[in-house]
């Protein structure tokens, strides 16, 4: 299980991509105005006519990890972008982004160390403007992360596809200061997370269970987590189980059937419907159109092609499998092997 706090540095990772292409950005306006007047620019920098300095640097909002900034524009949307500097504690200020918005959201900030700001203009007329005002903000770790929403979970079994397992997701939590989420399991409901029942430690929201056992059901809480320790209340209980491998009764392999032939197979329990697939070839070509049913039974209905529904030929060899389902609307759980049959 990989730490939670290996977030950290993937999320350092992408901030230093973005200040690499800003100082280059920067570097390079520096060396087509350096001690140069273009007579088709407003004038060199600091000069008559020069870019102006944002206006009115503010602290908008500080929250768990994060602080927004606010200024006013130096110039025209889309013209102008913006340099972040931040200086920590008594340290020096440093570029750690850039935008074209009059706005900045700065996360991932430690907890109670205290940032200052300010802001610079740059456009490639004029090169980078004089600083705006200096704000500070110092944020803290108040509140834990909300509970995740919106959580799903989906079995899967299928021998052809080598595929075993239940996969979880949920929407994404939107705090400055997230680190990740936990996912607990268990066989019964009504558990409480705890150490003994942690499955998994994930920084997307999405996990993958594949230690599973066919006709076990499982149930799912998940957390959220932040820089701080902090954790989520639970979210909502899921659950979901591998289906057994449907057993196909009739039509019996390699028997003659009549051309409208009713497919039949064993019952599993969990299962909220099962749908039938005919197919002309043992994997692919699938000609039938049968409704779900919650039923072990079901009539060969033809997918329709130009306005009329298919028919299944005489002496023609066909397979098919059964489809079952613990989900609405049929979605794929287990998968029978397919099976032929003759139409005589």
């Amino acid at each position: 299980m990989v730490p939670l706090k290996e977030r950290r540095k993937k999320g350092r990772y992408y901030k230093m991509k973005n200040l690499k292409a800003v100082l280059i950005f920067s570097a390079i306006l520096g060396l087509c105005h350096c001690g140069e007047v273009d007579e088709n620019s407003m004038g060199p920098i600091g000069g008559e006519g020069a870019l102006r300095a944002p206006g009115e640097l503010r602290v908008e909002k500080i929250g768990d990890g994060e602080v927004w900034l606010k200024w006013q524009a130096s110039g025209d949307e889309g013209d102008v972008l913006y340099i972040v500097y931040r200086a920590v504690g008594d340290g020096e200020a440093v570029a750690v982004d850039s935008t074209f918005r009059t706005s900045f959201q700065d996360r991932e900030l430690e907890y109670e160390l205290d940032y200052t700001y300010y802001v610079k203009s740059l456009d490639s007329a004029n090169g980078e403007s004089e600083p705006s005002n200096s704000v500070n903000g110092q944020p803290l770790n108040n509140l834990a992360p909300l509970a995740p929403t919106l959580v799903r979970a989906i079995a899967h079994h299928s021998e052809i596809l080598d595929q075993r397992d239940i996969v979880l997701d949920w929407a994404e939590n939107g705090e400055a200061d997230l680190i990740g989420y936990r996912i607990y399991r268990a066989t019964q409901e009504g558990f409480a997370p705890s150490s003994g029942f942690l499955r998994s430690e994930v920084f997307e929201p999405r996990f993958v269970d594949e230690e599973i056992e066919v006709g076990t059901v499982y149930f799912y809480i998940v957390t959220a987590v932040d820089r701080g320790g902090k954790e989520s209340p639970v979210s909502e209980v899921v659950s979901d189980v591998a289906l057994p491998l449907p057993v196909l009764v009739a039509p019996v392999e390699g028997e003659l059937t009549s051309s409208r032939p009713t497919f039949t197979w064993n019952p599993l329990d969990e299962a909220r419907s099962f749908r039938v697939v005919v197919t002309t070839e043992p994997s692919s070509g699938e000609i039938s159109n049968i409704p779900l049913t919650t039923d072990t039974s079901a009539q060969f209905v033809g997918r329709v092609e130009a306005g009329n529904s298919l028919v299944l030929e005489v002496g023609r060899i066909y397979w098919w499998k059964v489809v079952a389902s613990t989900q609405e609307g049929g979605v794929e759980n287990s998968v029978s092997r397919p099976a032929s049959f003759k139409i005589r």
